[in-house]
């Protein structure tokens, strides 16, 4: 039985046809025989033309001229490249004139139109002779050849400009309703869009530069309305009303003019882009002088534009410590420094605001929180800088974890509606706006009132909840005056002798403003480790599918401020592991005193909750986990003082260790089915102190889990 060998099929463009320097005559004549033979479509004709050598080119034209099985779209394609073909062009004519006599003019355009518009004979366009043709000829064979034309994304100029004179001579003798007007319609609004949209987007930096010599330089907001304006564009006529508006931004926000459209999302972007010309109006008067001086580098290179921003506020930082604070040997606490201290504060800020986006360069999408954090550390290393306490780095990572804040808060498309829980016990001192007080929740107030006015839709309830006896914190809050539009405070005395601690507090607290309405809860302490101003790092988080809960993170890698370089002390990390053991918990601080949750999710979990203690964390995140919720992470610059030599085991972790066993057993959770070996190793020491101090009985392998 015989074998029939396997035949490989080249493309021709790999084919000695078209490869061989010079063609023989054994490849000619191969040449003519595919003409006369392969398949009569226009992709085989497409082929075949490629053929370049003139002897071998003027060979297979007239094989295929003499073809009567071309198909019609294949014998455009031929006409259009080769149109002294005589048997190609009547053939084509009878096709679109199959009742009268045609043109073979108006034939040749056609074909030209479909394949080489820039072949077009623009003259005989306008002449009465094509008019008629147009009228006489099929519309639906006219349709089946411009097919591949009209359902091209955009059309080039010269076919935009024939088409539309051939549609005009088709309509002198008929209503423009033919599937052939319909496509050609639509091909030249896609083209008109993509004209007029193409002239935005080329308008884009132009426009922002514009809007920047109103707002010092800041880009973010004006980037955002600008992508609003863009997306809305998605007709000609959206389009057009778009690039008018994009030419008349900077004179309308000059003169402090609305922004006239029909457009609610590019409204709500704009009075971002007003909000952040008013606060650019309040920041202090140094930036500039700045910018200027971190240009290059102590060997007069020049700084890349996005790490100039990040040396600029690096500087600023360094001098407003050296001015305010000359004694090395007292120097204050982060959090009086950056948060209590109004001009620290608002330098922060300042900070911030210029690297979320400062004439147009930002370091944030181009690098992670750990990568920026590691420049920060090796900038101050490098220049050496002496600084007590090393407040210019504290500072500065501060303002990229705001600056980050205030990007993903800008960019969400929901309003926001927050509601913020402040628990508090025995802390007027830090309430007190007196000099020896640490102005704590004015400050909150503050750093909260910076994110919030980004977005002059957005808004805010501080509840603080006290739970003195005597009622001396809320007495304090009281005298908190909170004037901002935009945030309301709530103070309420609340007590549960023998019964509540903290937890109780936060939780009665978090189902207040649940019954509130407020679409996004979370809670704080009223010390100032933790901004508020660091709130968008949470809500972009809440924002991926599934997550109901996000930690703000003293431990992932890109948090910064609050343990020392070594991570956090072994009572820490135990605690951590015993959680994880106990609850299935795979977080890294589920302590951390700055947590947000959705409303929806919260609002089904809070019922279940019973721990009021200062355990009551764990309970609430194992409970929404149980639910089938995440709950993620995100690392947060704490504004805080490691104190070398610390050590030791919080007061209240053995009794914290014990309501979490407490929880596990209540959620339902079989100890006996999985290790615990951190567990046990407490267990057997009989405290967590204890267990810390001994060599590790066993290995323990603490990891991040992903942010």
């Amino acid at each position: 039985m015989s074998t029939v060998p396997a035949r490989t099929f080249l493309p021709l463009v790999e084919s000695p046809l078209i490869t061989a320097p010079q063609p023989i005559d054994e490849y000619a004549d191969l040449a003519a025989r595919l003409a006369a033979t392969a398949d009569g479509d226009a992709a085989t004709v497409r082929s075949l033309l490629s053929l370049t050598h003139p002897d071998m080119a003027d060979r297979v034209a007239d094989v295929l001229d003499g073809r009567a099985d071309l198909a019609p779209d294949a014998l455009a394609l031929l006409v259009a490249e080769r149109p002294d073909l005589k048997g190609a062009t009547g053939r084509l004519k009878a096709h679109l004139f199959p009742d009268v006599s045609g043109c073979h003019r108006f034939t040749r355009t056609v074909a030209a139109l479909a394949y080489r518009p820039e072949a077009i004979d623009s003259d005989f366009l306008a002449t009465e002779r094509f008019t008629e043709a147009a009228s006489a000829a099929d519309p639906v064979a006219l349709h089946g050849l411009l097919t591949p034309l009209l359902s091209a994304p955009s059309l080039a100029e010269p076919a935009d400009a024939a088409l539309g004179v051939l549609l005009t001579a088709l309509r002198t003798t008929r209503p423009a309703t033919s599937p052939l007007d319909l496509a050609a319609d639509a091909a030249r609004r896609r083209t008109r869009l993509t004209r007029i949209r193409t002239a935005l987007v080329a308008r884009r930096e132009e426009t922002l530069a514009e809007l920047a010599r109103h707002t010092a330089g800041l880009t973010l907001a004006a980037s955002l309305w600008y992508d609003a304006l863009t997306a809305a564009a998605d007709t000609p006529e959206a389009a057009e009303e778009a690039l008018r508006l994009a030419a008349g931004a900077a004179s309308a926000l000059s003169d402090g003019d609305g922004l006239d459209c029909d457009w609610p999302a590019v409204r709500a972007r704009w009075q971002y882009v007003v909000a952040a010309a008013g606060n650019a109006r309040s920041h202090p008067a140094v930036w500039d002088q700045a910018w200027a001086g971190a240009e290059t580098t102590s060997d007069g290179s020049y700084w890349d534009p996005t790490q100039r921003a990040l040396v600029a506020g690096h500087d600023l930082l360094v001098a407003h410590v050296r001015d305010r604070y000359s004694d090395h040997e007292t120097p204050p606490t982060p959090s009086w420094c950056w948060a209590a201290e109004p001009s620290g504060r608002a330098l922060i800020h300042l900070i911030a605001d210029h690297l979320t986006g400062h004439e147009g360069h930002s370091p944030l999408p181009h690098f992670d929180d750990a990568m920026l954090i590691s420049f920060i550390q090796g900038l101050a290393k490098n220049r050496r800088t002496r600084v007590p306490g090393a407040l210019h780095i504290h500072g500065l990572i501060a303002a990229v974890k705001a600056a980050r804040s205030k990007t993903h808060f800008l960019a969400r498309p929901a309003t926001e509606n927050l509601g913020v829980v402040i628990p508090t016990r025995h802390e007027a001192h830090r309430i007190a706006t007196a000099e020896d007080g640490e102005n704590a929740l004015a400050s909150k107030v503050a750093q909260l009132a910076w994110l919030l006015e980004a977005r002059p839709d957005a808004r805010a309830e501080i509840l603080l909840v006290d739970e003195d006896t005597d009622g001396a914190s809320a007495r304090a809050a009281a005298q908190v005056l909170v004037n901002h539009p935009q945030i309301r405070l709530t103070v309420s005395s609340r007590t549960e002798p023998g019964i509540s601690t903290k937890g109780g507090a936060v939780l009665w607290g978090l189902a207040q403003l649940f019954g509130a309405g407020h679409t996004t809860l979370a809670y704080t302490d009223m010390d100032l480790t933790y901004p508020l101003d660091q709130l968008g790092l949470h809500l972009a988080a809440l924002d991926r599918p599934g997550v109901a809960a996000v930690i703000g993170s003293r431990r992932l890698p890109d948090s910064h401020g609050y343990y020392p370089p070594a991570g956090p002390p072994a009572t820490a990390r135990l605690y951590q592991q015993a959680v994880h053991e106990l609850l299935d918990l795979d977080v890294s601080d589920p302590q951390a005193g700055f947590k947000v949750f959705s409303a929806h999710a919260l609002g089904s979990a809070l019922p279940r909750v019973t721990d009021r203690r200062l355990s009551f964390d764990t309970e609430l995140l194992a409970v929404l986990r149980r639910a089938g919720h995440t709950v993620a992470e995100v690392g947060i610059a704490a504004l805080h003082r490691y104190v070398e030599g610390q050590a030791g085991t919080p007061r209240d972790y053995d009794e914290m260790l014990a309501s979490v066993h407490q929880q596990s057993v209540r959620l339902g959770h079989d100890l006996g089915s999985r290790p615990t070996p951190v567990w046990r190793r407490i267990q057997a020491a009989g405290s967590l102190g204890a267990a810390a101090a001994k060599p590790a009985p066993v290995d323990v392998t603490l990891s991040f889990p992903p942010t």
